[in-house]
């Protein structure tokens, strides 16, 4: 017998928003990478400062999602 799938609220969750701007912890620099994304309008923030991003928003980003932090260090395939 199949579970369905848990319900997903429509806004992420502390740990989403925490897994996404990895390594940003404070709450105000969070909320400026996540402005930053495509599709994503507003960031209102709740009281205790977590950024309110809707899932459908982030969803959409995705794939340029996963572009947003590059790899810092040297090029080591010029080197011969």
């Amino acid at each position: 017998m199949l579970t369905p799938p848990p319900f997903l609220p429509p806004w992420l969750t502390h740990d989403e928003i925490d897994d996404l701007c990895r390594p940003l912890r404070q709450r105000s620099a969070q909320a400026r990478f996540l402005a930053r994304l495509p599709n994503v309008v507003a960031v209102p923030r709740r009281p205790d400062g977590l950024p309110l991003v809707m899932r459908k928003q982030i969803e959409a980003a995705a794939p340029l999602s996963h572009t947003a932090h590059p790899s810092v260090g040297p090029d080591w395939s010029k080197v011969r």
